[in-house]
């Protein structure tokens, strides 16, 4: 299982698929992050991923800026971790 580190937030949680994105790890281990649509719609919840990769198993129509990922509705792809800049 990959682990899904939070740099700035000095937090490491194991991605076990219980949760369906990123945003809903962060926030089942008390981690507040910013959002809107939680549909990959507005970008609100886009935030830069150092290292790993991220899929989008439901899709999006939101273009997040170049580096970052919409954490809203993104999975850790594979087997590596994910950093992520926040």
């Amino acid at each position: 299982m990959p682990k899904v580190i939070f740099q700035k937030s000095e937090l490491s949680l194991e991605w076990t698929g219980a949760e369906e994105s990123i945003l809903e790890l962060a926030e089942a281990n008390d981690l507040d992050l910013d959002y809107g649509c939680r549909m990959g719609n507005c970008t609100a919840c886009q935030q830069a991923v150092i290292s790993g990769d991220v899929e989008y198993p439901n899709g999006h129509t939101g273009e997040p800026d170049e580096g970052n990922q919409l954490l809203c509705c993104c999975q850790p792809k594979g087997d590596a971790d994910v950093v992520i800049d926040a």
